[in-house]
């Protein structure tokens, strides 16, 4: 039995399905859910709304998946995950009710059935346009390597240019889910030439922290309170090491399952200083941070979706500022990372280096 992750803003989780396998033009699919297969507008098609969809007998890696699409004028998320691994995946979905705005779809990575929404997103991850309700328009997603491009009505230039494809070069499924309805569908697994105007990734500079340790998750309500580390928590706790992506980014995704109890991570490094001194750090996080100074906890913020107003969308960026106060030798900076949805992530930077170095 196959299973899937859930819509973006639903927590992901293995969620068993019925399954109906049913034949569409040149492909076999298995039907999840309340998944159909239908005519509409003269289409014969798969009518996802209420499940999804995924292609039989096909590994995907570099190529072209092209389809017709119809959508409903609502509120509501519908694309394709390829490149799809049980938990992991690449994703690409419109959104329907920001039709016209600047994130009328996204690129994302998904890992352990966290898509990451929030960590990535502008250039490279989101752009516009105005669908059309209720017609049929096509759309043309085009994979080569660490790259993408996505192409809606107008074949000649894509709408979105995918830079990197987070999770490198891997081969999977691809997975059709709604609300929407898919006709036409084609694919190719020939490596296609992409049009796009493609953009090497930003590299951090010296002053991003680019290595943690993560431990594996634990309830947040664990520390939340906690005016110090406890020594026997972190005792009990087992570390990985995380190197950041190319801009500092580190997704805890890819180093720990969320689950309902389970919805934080300790995440460390450390800082040698010269001498005593308090030094500032900018932190990005999603969705909620606690900073512990050798184990004195100094500062608690929460940046999750509308956690700042009703149109706040919880994205990471470099929003708050920590003043820690180091004293001479190494000190231990540790911060629980706690997660909701849409991505779980840390990227950190000292405004000056003067007197420090981290590791």
């Amino acid at each position: 039995m196959k299973t899937i992750l859930m819509l973006p803003f639903i927590v992901a989780g293995l969620i068993s399905f019925s399954q109906t396998n049913v034949e569409l033009g040149n492909y076999s699919f298995e039907l999840n859910g309340k998944a159909k297969l239908e005519n509409y507008k003269n289409q014969d098609c798969i009518n996802s709304a209420q499940g999804f969809a995924s292609v039989n007998d096909l590994t995907f890696k570099d190529g072209t998946i092209e389809f017709d699409m119809c959508v409903q004028q609502m509120r509501g998320f519908a694309g394709l995950r390829f490149r799809a691994q049980g938990n992991n995946s690449e994703e690409f979905y419109i959104r329907m009710h920001q039709s016209g705005n600047p994130d009328a779809m996204q690129y994302t990575p998904v890992y352990n059935g966290n898509a990451g929404w929030q960590l990535y997103h502008g250039d490279g991850y989101g752009a516009v346009k105005e669908y059309r309700f209720d017609e049929w328009f096509h759309v043309r997603l085009s994979v080569s390597g660490t790259r993408g491009e996505v192409y809606i009505e107008d074949m000649e230039k894509p709408t979105l240019v995918i830079h990197e494809l987070k999770r490198g070069l891997t081969t999977g499924d691809v997975v059709f889910y709604g609300p929407a309805r898919f006709a036409n569908v084609k694919i190719s697994i020939d490596e296609p030439v992409l049009r796009g105007e493609f953009k090497d990734i930003e590299k951090a500079g010296n002053e991003v922290v680019k290595s943690y340790r993560v431990s594996q998750p634990f309830s947040h309500k664990k520390l939340i309170e906690s005016s110090v580390l406890p020594n026997d928590f972190v005792s009990e706790l087992t570390f990985q090491k995380a190197e950041t992506e190319h801009d500092g980014l580190v997704n805890l995704s890819k180093y720990a399952a969320k689950t309902k109890e389970e919805d934080a991570v300790l995440v460390q490094f450390d800082v040698q200083a010269d001498e005593d001194l308090t030094s500032a750090i900018q932190l990005g996080f999603s969705d909620g941070a606690k900073v512990f100074v050798n184990g004195q906890a100094v500062w608690m913020g929460i940046d999750r979706y509308r956690s700042r107003d009703y149109r706040y969308l919880g994205t990471i960026g470099y929003f708050d500022f920590v003043y820690l106060n180091l004293k001479e030798g190494k000190n231990t900076i540790s911060v629980m990372v706690a997660e909701s949805f849409g991505g779980w992530g840390l990227k950190s930077k000292f405004n000056d280096l003067k007197g420090i170095q981290f590791y």
